[in-house]
Parts: structure tokens; sequence; C-alpha cells
């Protein structure tokens, strides 16, 4: 069977990012659907679903009405056959765990580190460039730069601003980042990019430098850096905020 109108939804969100949100808001409810779609290879009605699922087709329609506001499946009709008004169909247009899309990302990147390793002279600078310009691409989600009129904060504010609005970001990446006590020091307790059982690439942690570098220059005017340690404890890396040496001489 197929789908010949134009599905009303788009295919799935925008970004990985919004994805990622969009899954990890669903119930369970909401989930197990989802999964049952993805199973079928051809586009499936509600009635269809319901059956294969023992629920009433109601409770079906609802969680699929969330499912397609999330943009995480699209709908279709039927080809018309006799009179009526032909059913909607429903296809899948993102996996049905966020933990699929994470799996997928971090095989590229882990892709990318061994091109990196095999062709280039320095690979670990050009791993930094890829995390800056990864940065930049998304330079929006950490904001201006901080301060009156754009201009730099005073210290000692700057660094607990800062440090906050770097967690904030990365956190919103997957990266579970945790403030400590000392002002401006970080602990990443999750790596999107790391391989379940593996320990990721040298190179894919030098990504992760380029990214912060790239949005602690924009945010502070260059006026603040990080040293990123990766693997500072079993289950975490750390990243240790302060001024660059330039300020900390004007200070």
């Amino acid at each position: 069977m197929s789908t010949l109108a134009a599905p009303d939804a788009p295919d799935g969100p925008a970004t990985p990012q919004t994805l990622m949100r969009a899954l990890e808001a669903l119930s369970p409810a909401q989930h197990t659907l989802l999964r049952e779609v993805a199973r079928y290879t051809e586009p499936v009605t509600v009635t269809e679903l319901a059956v294969g699922m023992g629920l009433h087709p109601n409770s079906v329609r609802e969680s699929m009405a969330a499912l397609l506001d999330a943009g995480l499946v699209a709908r279709g009709r039927r080809p018309a056959v006799g009179r009526g008004r032909p059913s909607w169909t429903y296809r899948s247009v993102a996996p049905a765990q966020p933990s699929a899309l994470a799996r997928e990302f971090a095989d590229v990147c882990a892709a990318v580190a061994d091109h990196l390793a095999d062709t280039v002279p320095d690979p670990e600078a050009a791993a930094r460039d890829i995390g800056s310009r990864w940065a930049r691409r998304m330079i929006d989600v950490a904001g201006p730069p901080a301060g009156k009129n754009g201009q730099p904060l005073d210290e000692p504010q700057r660094i607990d601003v800062h440090g906050g609005r770097l967690r904030l970001l990365l956190s919103s990446l997957g990266y579970g980042a945790l403030s400590e006590e000392t002002p401006g020091r970080l602990t990443l307790h999750q790596c999107p990019l790391r391989i379940e059982g593996q320990v990721p690439s040298p190179l894919v942690c030098q990504m992760h430098r380029g990214l912060i570098d790239a949005v602690l220059q924009r945010v502070s005017h260059g006026n603040v850096e990080a040293e990123l340690t990766p693997f500072a404890g079993p289950d975490h890396c750390t990243v240790a905020l302060h001024l660059t040496k330039r300020d900390a001489a004007s200070a």
C-alpha cells in the first residue's frame, strides 16, 4: 500500500537538538506508539495500529496527535477506493529513542576523527577547528556577549556568569554539565559523542575543546578561556575557566 498524497507534516524536527528534545518529552505511551509505527515498512492507519497493539483506536489517535505535533511522524492519505474519504496513514520520520540518534552522531564523529588521524598533518589542530566551526553554527544558543551594551563584565562576576552560561549550553547538548563549588569549574558527566563501551578518540575531545574555546571567545570578548581535562575522574571530564593572560595582567 502506498500513500500518494503529500504528507501534512515535515520530515522530522528541524535540528538534531530539537529532535532529541521532542523524543525526551514523550510519555511512555507515546514512545510505545512511535516504536510500533517504526516497525511498519508502509504507512499505517490508526485502526491497524490499534488492532496490532490491542488498544482502543481513540487511545492510539490521542497519542498519534502528540507525535504528529512534535514532527516525529508524517501523515498522508490512502488512495481513494470506492465511496467515502480515504483513511489517514502515518509513517515514522524519526528514531524511536534518543539513544539511536546519539549513537549515529557519535559514529559520524568517530569516523571524522579516524579520517583526520589518517590524512591530516596536524589532526589535533584540525579537530579543534571542527569544534570551533561547530560552535559558530550554533553560537546563537549561547546568547550575545554578556555585560552592559555588550561590554565585558567586571571581575569577579565574569567567571561565574560565563561558567553558568557555558554549563547551560553544554547541558542542552547532552553533556550533563554541573557547576562545582569553585567558580568557573564544571564537571561533564555525559558525552553524547561517546559510543557505549568505548573510550572516545582523543581527537573527539579536541573537537570539544574547539567548541568550548569558540563559545567563550564569543561570549566573553576573548577575556575568558578554559582548560578541558578529559577523563579527570572515572566518570567525568572537567572544564576550568580562567582569565586570559592579557586580562589577568590588567586585573
